[in-house]
């Protein structure tokens, strides 16, 4: 009885989520990963992942290893900033990234966790095939030689 609850709060939880641009809004307000059930942060961690601009952007950050602010991000991905804007809030709900504002610029990194499974799954899209991110490779090492001059 109790995993056949669990399995309706999921449901529930997946036919509440809205369905616009693989948006993560639940009824009308935005959930943050910390304040949910594992079975229902998993579901919202996936959604985010199931996306590939997301999954660029994940990995992206992962091997800037660095703060980066949106406009690199833009560059490197070639997607217009309110996509990539909008993309970034999903990752941040999905409690995948956080962001530190300096200045006028607000810049987004890889949150720092214990959680073993999240150390896991940053590793599996650190080494993504080479060969399907070679533009984003080659845009990537542009941008992290332009920092360095």
């Amino acid at each position: 009885m109790f995993v056949k609850h669990m399995w309706n709060s999921a449901y529930v939880v997946l036919g509440s989520i809205g369905n616009i641009e693989n948006s993560i809004y639940l009824k009308s307000y935005l959930v943050t990963v910390e304040s949910m059930p594992s079975i229902q942060s998993s579901i919202i961690l996936f959604k985010a992942l199931s996306e590939i601009t997301r999954l660029k952007i994940i990995w992206l950050l992962i091997n800037m290893d660095s703060k980066t602010c949106v406009s690199e991000i833009v560059d490197v991905l070639n997607v217009p900033q309110y996509n990539v804007s909008r993309h970034l809030r999903i990752l941040s709900k999905a409690g995948l990234l956080e962001e530190s504002k300096e200045g006028k610029w607000v810049y987004y990194y890889i949150k720092e966790t214990d959680s073993e499974f999240l150390s896991y799954l940053k590793k599996a899209i650190s080494i993504l095939p080479e060969k399907e991110m070679a533009i984003e490779i080659e845009r990537c090492q542009q941008k992290l030689l332009a920092r360095k001059s």
